[in-house]
């Protein structure tokens, strides 16, 4: 059996295994397990598996699982022991993993409303600065260039179709095959060795949904497995490089996964040791270090800390510190490792969490707060902290010193335009979600019911069973008025109902939490808009620009658009690219502006980047988006790139009459008569129920055209299938 290979194995999992087994035989040919050092200009790869808490690795002890990608690479590096993430959610943590800060200093601490400040420096940067090349590719939309988290990477691929915003930011995500690959490929290009590539896999991320050839009787087990045979994958890509022996490897995860253990099956709320406690490998060039496993507690900025440190890189200024010594020695000097979530206060109205592991004893403050002995109940189901109570107020006190000077964490406060703009549109008693003390505020293990509950509706209004979910969420506010994130849901789901004052009453709920709170003003507009309230809709907008500035500014754009204010609309839409040049909506409405005043030129390359930007996004339609394009390109000579894109624009809305009035007039214009009369007369048959209007689109086009013979014979039909209607006598 070869050395990674395992029981469950597939075929394509030995083949990798075999590739693997052949480095690690050749570098024992040299030395078995040279001492660890500094390895100037090495490859380093980072690797980030989403959502793995460690002890469902057969590393730390599991035998359930199917990991022996994962297990080879332990035996062949460094494993770390006591590995804890300081945020139990994905964009906090990473900006930990890539920054080396804690959350307090690098100023995420949610996946949602917040982005990695300007001035911050991340290890990207770090290695470029000192000549490295930089790439990454994620597997899900919380890590989008956007938030920031892309600062540093000269290529960052994060192609991933955008489900929506708040609680369904976590369906949004790819197969990790598709990211392995993009960074693959992009690695394959360099020209060389000297490269730093961040690999994220989202694999064990809910929904738990592995290949058939990875479903095990867990579940999330099955992602597990899944993401292992993922990380052969891209090692084995390495290996063709001929880079694998010389880098730096390190495979961790940001969180782990509640699994009911507390009460939550996912994770974001809680900071028990299953969410906290995340795998640790680290392989080093020719092996070095092969099969030693580091004690002692440490945390996520400490890898950052110590991958810079590695390839002799500064490590100043950052929260880690480098664990270079450790790998010799097999134990780190231990250090207090704090951990905080804010989901629960910024979403629901609870109170926030804090917490800190310091040896054997993992201190978690909340209104009634938690002491584990972790030497004896690694499990945590036994409170000790009445018992240990000058532990529980030593740790109490140290996160007091670690938070101090850090501000309370809320929703951002208003300015006086923006509460004078709340209060014209009624929201009189709006203020920040997070303006009540900690102490006063609800403990999140008193709520966590509802937060399951809360999912359960999500899960109903996803499966179009918007009733039911209306239904539940009714309860669910009436038990957590506050509940930031239930309101919204509600809203929405009255929305799909077509009850739209009860959807504006419910949004109007979540303003009175998180007045400036863009998704909610923005959905608002939409609704005043189709509601012929356009003056309201413009200031809900105007409300977004404040945090969300480039959603904003486009629907501000569309809303101008519709108004007619054509200028207004491109000025709008030029800055919603100015904070955001990916939003195509932007770009289209550029191309349709140019195009309606005759500067073709123009258009086409707004339409272009609009195609271009919307490759993300492909399950959107937009209306004449490669119609508009097919019309300047033809009236710009270029017959066949237009008639490309009108075919593509029928391809995407077959019953487009733009698509297919331009078409058939291209096709007169160069004599195919046939195919003109063809593909306008399918306008019919590819509308459902087409009526009279449809009927006189093809009569009246073919009337202009000149084809006088093919307008009579369509008239005669119209008038037979509509023998009241004049325009067919």
């Amino acid at each position: 059996m070869s050395l990674y290979a395992g029981s469950r194995l597939s075929r394509f999992g030995v083949a990798i295994a075999g590739v693997l087994a052949v480095v690690s035989v050749n570098c024992n040919r040299a030395s078995r397990t040279p001492a660890p050092g500094v390895y100037r200009g090495a490859p380093v790869i980072l690797i980030s598996i989403d959502t793995l808490r460690a002890d469902h690795l057969a590393l730390y002890g599991y035998r359930s699982g199917n990991t022996p990608i994962l297990d080879g690479l332990g035996r062949d590096g460094i494993v770390f022991d006591d590995l804890y993430s300081h945020c139990p959610l994905t964009l906090p943590s990473h900006s930990s993993l890539l920054t080396g800060l804690l959350p307090l200093h690098h100023g995420v601490r949610d996946n949602i409303g917040f982005r990695l400040v300007a001035s911050g420096e991340t290890i990207a940067d770090r290695f470029k600065a000192a000549g490295y090349a930089t790439g990454a590719a994620v597997s899900t939309y919380v890590l989008r260039h956007q938030t920031g988290i892309a600062r540093g990477f000269d290529f960052y691929d994060d192609a991933i179709e955008i489900a929506g915003t708040g609680e369904s930011l976590s369906e949004s995500q790819r197969d990790g095959r598709l990211a392995v690959e993009a960074l693959a490929a992009w690695i394959d290009r360099q020209s060389t060795a000297r490269l730093f590539a961040f690999l994220h896999l989202y694999e064990p991320h809910t929904p738990y949904d592995p290949p058939p050839s990875h479903r095990l009787a867990n579940p999330y087990d099955g992602e597990i497995a899944y993401a292992d045979e993922l990380v052969g994958r891209f090692l084995t890509r390495l290996q063709s490089k001929g880079l694998l022996d010389q880098a730096v490897v390190a495979v961790v995860s940001d969180h782990g996964e509640g699994l009911n253990d507390h009460g939550e099956s996912e994770h974001g709320i809680f900071l028990y040791r299953e969410a906290l406690h995340v795998p640790g490998i680290l392989r080093l060039p020719r092996r070095a270090g092969a099969g030693t496993r580091v004690g002692g507690t440490i945390g996520i900025v400490d890898v950052a800390a110590t991958l810079l440190d590695l390839v002799g890189l500064t490590a100043q200024n950052i929260d880690g510190r480098p664990l270079s010594a450790a790998l010799s020695s097999g134990r780190a000097d231990d250090r207090t490792v704090y951990s905080e979530s804010w989901f629960a206060r910024l979403h629901f109205g609870w109170a926030d969490l804090a917490s800190a592991v310091e040896g054997r004893y993992h201190f978690v403050r909340a209104p009634r707060p938690e002491l584990f002995d972790l030497s004896v109940d690694p499990k945590e189901q036994q409170d000790v902290a009445v018992s240990k109570s000058s532990t529980a107020s030593g740790l109490a006190a140290w996160i007091d010193k670690t938070r101090a000077g850090s501000p309370v964490v809320q929703a951002t406060q208003e300015s006086r335009e923006a509460r004078e703009r709340l209060q014209a549109l009624g929201y009189i008693g709006s203020s920040p979600a997070a303006a009540a003390s900690t102490g006063a505020l609800p403990d999140p293990k008193d709520g966590i019911a509802s937060y399951e509950s809360l999912k359960h509706a999500l899960t109903a209004a996803a499966h179009g069973d918007d009733e039911g979910a209306a239904s539940e969420l009714r309860r669910i506010v009436a038990a957590q008025p506050r509940m930031l994130d239930a309101w919204e849901a509600l809203a929405r789901s009255f929305e799909h109902l077509n009850r739209t004052a009860d959807a504006v009453a419910a949004f109007g709920k979540v303003l009175e939490i998180d007045p400036l709170k863009p998704e909610t003003h923005l959905a608002l507009a939409r609704i005043l808009a189709l509601d012929r309230q356009p003056a309201r809709a413009l200031e809900h907008a105007r409300l977004a620009v404040e945090r969300d500035p480039a959603a904003a500014y486009e629907t501000l754009a569309e809303l101008s658009m519709d108004a007619g204010r054509r200028d207004e609309a491109a000025a709008f839409a030029r800055k919603s690219l100015d904070a955001d040049a990916s939003r195509y909506m932007s770009h289209f409405l550029l191309g349709v502006i140019a195009q309606q005043k005759g500067r073709c030129g123009d258009a086409i390359p707004s339409f272009r980047s609009a195609i271009d930007a919307k490759r993300t996004d492909p399950h959107a339609v937009v209306r004449n988006l490669h119609a508009g394009l097919a019309d300047c390109l033809a009236r710009s000579g270029l017959t066949a790139d237009a008639e490309r894109e009108f075919k593509a624009e029928l391809a995407d809305i077959p019953s487009s009459p733009e698509a297919r009035v331009g078409l058939a007039t291209l096709y007169r214009s160069q004599g195919r008569d046939a195919e003109s009369r063809d593909v306008l007369g399918q306008l019919v048959t590819v509308t459902p129920d087409a009526d009279a209007s449809t009927y006189w689109t093809v009569v009246h086009t073919l009337t202009v055209l000149g084809d006088a013979s093919a307008a009579r014979e369509w008239s005669v039909r119209a008038h037979e299938r509509f023998p009241n209607d004049s325009r067919f006598r």
